[in-house]
């Protein structure tokens, strides 16, 4: 059974748990009042046949009313609950306990076909019905088993109606409740799945930003690297070029040896210069690298811009930083807890308090 019609399902059962308990009222209260046994009580045995027969009619039709049908199926059910509760009434004498109870037990079946407001409606109208029901067992002949139906009092009838009235507006407003029940359960289970969807974006989004920026400062340095590798090999490979240079000319000439070794000199000092530049950059790609507390500030802002979350961060007595291995410790700390406050807390605001304790 697929769990979304569980509760549709249950809330059926109720309602033909409440139609069988309105028949099963009906018939103890006709055992009470007339027996069982048509053989020796005073009344004839035909008024016993007549009402077992269509009670059972009843009984079937109007149980088969609370499943599922065709419109056909349903009018031809509805039809013939209706012809029994007719034949019934026409046996019948007791207006305020058989005759209710049988058309409460239809008018739940009827109900439970029908979705709000229109039970509304419904409901007025089988109130109605039922009530000028009660007129017509007359006017289909004298009923010489059961006697004189007639005359009932007019307590009787606005008892009858109003009883039949306030059943069916309590009913629909229980199927009212029962809806808008299960679509706010429905609407709290998307909103949960699409929070679920949005911390698991917010997640990813942070951790993706921690990476490209951990790639972005990869790539500069090995960019830097190259650079002083290029700048130390240039360097070099002059400073060793004139060398050889001086030594070929066996120092002949001192003014020539004198010009090269100015060379040698000025390409050291130009090596040296461009190599402490790029090493001076090199640490500054080191030292604007995220790291510590400055990586929780950076997540708290991605999970704002993504979540409309508000969060609030007190570093307290915290370093700069603990290290690379900490630095990533407290970095999926404040990420799951991030994560787990909206996932299940629903919370709109986060406050985050971190302090060191001695020992």
């Amino acid at each position: 059974m697929d769990a979304s019609n569980k509760p549709a399902n249950l809330f059926r059962q109720v309602n033909q748990g409440m139609v069988l308990l309105f028949l099963g009222t009906a018939l103890l209260l006709f055992i009470l009042r007339y027996g069982i046994n048509g053989g020796t009580s005073p009344t004839p045995f035909e008024f016993y046949r007549t009402f077992f027969a269509f009670f059972i009619l009843f009984t079937l039709t109007t149980m088969l009313l609370t499943f599922d049908f065709n419109p056909l199926g349903t009018f031809l059910l509805l039809f013939l609950s209706f012809t029994a509760l007719v034949v019934i009434d026409y046996s019948l004498t007791d207006f305020l306990t058989i005759r209710l109870f049988l058309c409460l037990a239809l008018q739940m079946a009827v109900l439970s076909r029908v979705q709000w407001p229109y039970n509304m409606g419904i409901t007025a109208l089988f109130s109605v019905c039922s009530t000028l029901l009660q007129d017509l067992p007359p006017f289909l002949g004298e009923n010489t088993i059961a006697g004189s139906l007639f005359p009932i009092a007019s307590f009787e009838i606005i008892s009858f109606f109003m009883l039949l009235l306030f059943s069916g507006i309590l009913h629909s407003l229980v199927v009212k409740y029962h809806d808008n029940y299960h679509k706010a359960k429905e609407q709290i289970e998307i909103l949960n799945v699409t929070i679920t969807k949005l911390t698991v974006f917010s997640q990813s989004l942070q951790s993706y930003a921690r990476t490209a920026e951990q790639q972005a400062a990869k790539k500069e340095r090995f960019r830097i690297s190259r650079e002083i590798h290029d700048i130390s090999g240039y360097m070099f490979t002059n400073i060793i070029a004139m060398m050889d240079a001086i030594i070929a000319t066996g120092c002949r000439s001192s003014e020539k040896t004198s010009e090269l070794c100015m060379l040698v000199r000025s390409q050291a000092h130009d090596g040296l210069r461009e190599t402490r530049k790029a090493l001076h950059l090199l640490r500054n790609t080191e030292d604007d690298r995220e790291q510590g507390i400055r990586t929780i500030y950076k997540i708290k802002k991605i999970f704002e811009n993504t979540t409309g979350v508000s969060v609030d961060i007190e570093a307290g007595n915290l370093p700069s930083t603990f290290g690379d291995e900490i630095d990533l410790i407290l970095f999926r700390v404040v990420q799951e807890g991030l994560t787990n406050a909206l996932r299940h807390g629903h919370a709109t605001r986060v406050r985050i308090l971190l302090w060191i304790v001695d020992g």
